[in-house]
């Protein structure tokens, strides 16, 4: 049974419907909060940073709500408080993205944002159902080891550290780090909230680790 004390915030930068996961948290019972504005971030024990759609304008909204050293603020505050980056907002966490150019992101992970090379990927974006395969040292997640979840996106993300990656999952021969953790940092390049009772599953993991 899940702690009905866990809140979850959700923030919405402006530039895609956040309401999918909303209701997923609310599916799962949990005390969730769609956060518009800048405010007391310590106060919950998950913030989520979702996303879809352009790198630079996600930054840039970021940057208007003056959000970004409070979210740094909150990881540092307690190894129990989780920032949950999901799609775009798994890639904001990295130092820069190459798509449309060069943008910084948030830093929090050591890495890049890169394209999928078209001549090894024919198909893009990548938005289909895929399996993500779990790393062997990971005991939390393992049970959702080549299981499928949906995905879209037409950029990937390239950890420095290689120990962080959780996940990988092969597009057209291409493997990418589908799911990646620092600490109490988690990264999902997927949606959970839009796939099926498994990604509702996984998100109720998440929680377990607060």
């Amino acid at each position: 049974m899940l702690d009905s004390k866990i809140k979850v915030g959700i923030i919405d930068l402006g530039i895609n419907n956040i309401q999918s996961i909303y209701n997923a948290y609310k599916i799962i019972e949990s005390k969730v909060n769609i956060i518009t504005k800048r405010e007391n971030l310590l106060k919950y024990n998950i913030i989520v940073l979702p996303g879809v759609g352009a790198y630079k304008t996600a930054i840039k909204k970021l940057s208007n709500l003056k959000i970004e050293t409070d979210i740094k603020k909150f990881i540092e505050k307690s190894t129990s408080n989780y920032l949950v980056g999901i799609c775009l907002g798994m890639q904001l966490l990295f130092n820069e993205s190459y798509e449309f150019g060069h943008s910084k992101g948030l830093g929090f992970i050591d890495g890049k944002v890169l394209p999928f090379d078209k001549k090894i990927c024919k198909v893009t974006p990548h938005m289909n159902w895929n399996k993500i395969l779990i790393k062997n040292h990971n005991k939390e997640f393992k049970k959702y080891s080549r299981k499928n979840f949906y995905f879209v996106h037409s950029y990937f993300c390239k950890p420095k550290n290689k120990k962080e990656i959780i996940a990988e999952t092969d597009h057209n021969g291409h493997k990418f780090c589908s799911i990646i953790k620092k600490e109490n940092i988690i990264g999902l390049q997927f949606h959970p909230e839009k796939s099926s009772l498994i990604g509702i599953d996984l998100l109720k993991t998440i929680i377990k680790l607060v």
